[in-house]
């Protein structure tokens, strides 16, 4: 008698998004510091009043695709978009002009880029606003809700929605992939509409819902909150056009007490390095009945 071989979870790959709501970057590696990924979401554009422009109201912020330019990724930018010159962004001084900014409710200290760097932004999302950087100065409270567990006191979060990191595995794309297919799609989910940090292979859809922590490589990763999805998911990364799903059809089947939910908000356990093809083990299920019990 012969035996299906054994599957092994392993990342697939690994995203980061140097400026929150713009295109992300590929990247082999993630390094991991005491506030998640680092060079994720370590910039961000805000009104100027301070308050967070997000893609979600303002699509055309997909159209910068920020590039990393020092090894670490916790440098200098380089903004590009098409049509546009690019432009290199140094990180301002900690001594600099400092802007309070509103992420989500919460207000605190950014720094605030070169004023050319802000009027590129403007030009290419077609409204005024300015460009900050996360520094020592930002003071943003990591949520309990979103560290499985882990003592939170101490710890706090650069620009991203609430959570260090997103993890979804490829497999939920899949299956959500099926049933667009099934109502007669044309168009499939492409992954980069769900921003995930870590992507997942060699798992069942949704498997990642039911796990309280694992262990990627070297890293220790405790699971928050289920990710709640908004309208950004319905936006096409490549024309920007709004649609309909997969909200619509996330509804019928990925809908708790707070809405749709796909993906898990993560937080790592201590500093370390995650690698594309590292394996995946869990340590800690989840007390609570997983949402895939929905699944057909």
């Amino acid at each position: 008698m012969t035996h299906a071989p054994r599957r092994v979870a392993r990342v697939a790959a690994l995203t980061i998004y140097p400026l929150k709501s713009a295109a992300g970057t590929e990247v082999p590696t993630i390094t991991l510091d005491a506030m998640g990924a680092v060079g994720d979401r370590r910039w961000l554009l805000v009104h100027p009043d301070g308050a967070q422009i997000t893609a979600r109201e303002c699509h055309a912020l997909l159209r910068i695709r920020p590039i990393v330019q020092d090894h670490d990724r916790d440098g200098a930018l380089m903004l590009t978009a098409a049509g546009r010159p690019p432009l290199p962004v140094d990180v301002p001084p900690a001594d600099g002009e400092r802007l309070t900014v509103e992420v989500w409710g919460d207000r605190f200290e950014a720094l605030a880029a070169a004023s050319e760097a802000s009027a590129w932004c403007a030009e290419v999302i077609g409204r005024p606003c300015r460009l900050v950087r996360h520094g020592a100065v930002s003071h943003r409270p990591l949520k309990p809700k979103y560290t499985g567990g882990l003592p939170h006191e101490a710890r706090t979060v650069t620009f991203t929605d609430g959570a260090p990191l997103l993890m979804l595995g490829l497999a939920s794309i899949a299956a959500l992939n099926d049933r667009l297919v099934e109502q007669g799609a044309v168009a499939i989910m492409d992954r980069r509409r769900f921003r995930a940090n870590i992507w997942l292979d060699g798992i069942d859809a949704h498997e990642e819902d039911d796990w309280r922590s694992v262990r990627v490589g070297d890293v220790e990763l405790w699971m928050g909150t289920r990710c709640l999805r908004c309208a950004l998911t319905t936006v096409d990364p490549d024309t920007l056009e709004p649609g309909v799903e997969p909200l619509r059809t996330l509804a019928t089947y990925r809908r708790d007490d707070g809405g749709v939910v796909f993906g898990v908000n993560t937080t790592p356990a201590t500093t370390g390095i995650i690698r594309v093809g590292d394996t995946m083990a869990v340590e800690r299920a989840r007390d609570d009945a997983p949402l895939r019990s929905n699944e057909r």
